[in-house]
């Protein structure tokens, strides 16, 4: 009886560890993507995708990988 309590808590144990470790690695939060336009003159603008225009963006470029560009 021991020895099946004790492979039970194991199993439970892992089971845990693998739920909480899929879950910290799944974490997504709104505006954690970011464009970034670089101009000609070499000037950078980033823009968080949890603005309107960087959320424009985002979506242009979520089609263009979805179409393989």
């Amino acid at each position: 009886m021991k020895k099946l309590l004790r492979r039970l808590f194991v199993l439970g144990a892992l089971a845990g560890a693998v739920y909480a470790a899929r879950s910290y690695l799944q974490r997504h939060s709104p505006g954690k993507e970011t464009v970034q336009i670089v101009f000609d003159d070499g000037s950078v603008r980033s823009l968080a995708s949890n603005t309107t225009e960087g959320q424009e963006f985002t979506d242009i470029a979520r089609k263009l990988v979805e179409t393989g560009l």
